[in-house]
């Protein structure tokens, strides 16, 4: 089988996904506001959640939200999808109660298409499509109930890092605490996590061209430390790993 090496690795970030192949993956406990797929090319991937036994598979769901850490002692993919991106994905993952492996069918067409591409993985293109089949597979039959309008418009708004949230929420038509309410049953975080998130985001988008300490005060973090122990919070690694084989969009 064709050895995956660093040279021909690399990850992408976009607006709706992110995806990251690896030689192995060792993430400290994080969680984040996206959909995880963990995919082990040769080796189980283990998932750790506090007061449960660890969930091995591999390829194994991670709901959003839901404090973990994960590992794969060789080479993996991590994909991350947007709740509100992917509705239908995040609704199948949820459903559980926490993290689960793949079976049956879908696991291994979702592993053979991964393993498939090994050889290709500094792609852009070929990390793109991996993600899109994978989502298209993965709760496609699964039902979803719509979110809030009122939700639904602040949600839009806020997605823009330089929106003035006060100005959001006063024009929401709600009160605030109801609208609180609201994006925590239909978002599942509390906006001012959200827009932590979303920062984050955009300092990750921004280190791929800029110096640490110039993408983190371009997404309103207050110093370098906010933004790395912020990264460390929501997605297990530092900015400089997650950095190391970024590439173009």
């Amino acid at each position: 089988m064709e050895r995956l090496n660093e040279s021909r690795i690399g990850a992408v970030l976009k607006e709706a996904y992110a995806v990251r192949a690896a030689t192995s993956m060792v993430s400290t406990p994080h969680a984040q506001h996206g959909v995880g797929l963990l995919v082990g090319l040769d080796s189980d991937v283990t998932v750790v959640e506090p007061g449960r036994a660890p969930v091995r598979g591999r390829v194994l769901v991670v709901p959003p939200q839901l404090w973990h850490s994960a590992s794969c002692p060789g080479p993996s993919l991590g994909f991350l999808y947007d709740p509100q991106a992917a509705p239908r994905l995040a609704d199948y993952s949820r459903a559980p109660g926490g993290a689960f492996p793949l079976e049956g069918r879908l696991a291994a067409r979702l592993g053979a298409a991964m393993a498939s591409h090994r050889a290709s993985l500094s792609h852009p293109e070929v990390l793109d499509g991996l993600s899109r089949e994978a989502e298209g597979w993965l709760g496609k039959d699964s039902s979803h109930r719509e979110l809030d309008r009122r939700v639904a418009r602040v949600l839009e708004a806020l997605r823009d890092p330089s929106v003035d949230r006060r100005l959001v929420l006063a024009h929401s038509g709600i009160s605030q605490a109801h609208l609180q309410a609201l994006f925590v049953r239909d978002v599942g975080l509390p906006i001012r996590t959200f827009l932590l998130w979303r920062r984050l985001l955009v300092a990750l988008a921004a280190f791929s061209r800029l110096d640490a300490t110039s993408a983190a005060h371009l997404a309103g973090f207050a110093d370098l430390a906010h933004f790395s122990r912020t990264c460390r919070r929501m997605l297990g690694y530092s900015p400089t790993t997650l950095r190391g084989k970024l590439l173009p969009a």
